[in-house]
């Protein structure tokens, strides 16, 4: 059985709760438990809110690499920008670019300091 907290949270959104008063490992575990949770559900952006603002960002790719095997690439961007992983965020905006993503594709390359591509997409394809 889950704990009320944890589908207060997934009913009501992430912002239905304030964990504040818990100390920061217990709130962390809740916050980890939901994102995966969320994830689950499919419930990726979301997810992924949460899990980086719990810096689980092995969690984070973790996600994504499994999104790339099932081929759902700018899904797997936005697990892959909170955590800095220049090769993983390279790759990704390429896959982002094929899918005509420009704007992720750019945010993807501008997460892994990759500047001058990122500058390229925005002054070429973004509006």
């Amino acid at each position: 059985m889950e704990h009320p907290i944890v589908a207060k949270i997934l009913k009501e959104g992430i912002n239905s709760v304030d964990l504040s008063m818990l100390d920061i490992s217990k709130e962390n575990q809740i916050w980890n438990f939901v994102g995966e949770k969320l994830y689950k559900l499919n419930k990726v952006p979301e997810a992924v809110t949460i899990l980086e603002k719990t810096s689980n960002f092995d969690k984070l790719k973790e996600m994504g690499d499994e999104l790339l095997m099932q081929n759902k690439a700018e899904l797997a961007a936005l697990c892959f920008i909170p955590t800095k992983d220049k090769e993983r965020l390279n790759n990704v905006a390429v896959l982002c670019m094929k899918a005509l993503n420009h704007k992720l594709a750019a945010e993807a390359y501008r997460a892994a300091d990759n500047i001058d591509m990122a500058e390229f997409l925005e002054d070429n394809y973004c509006i």
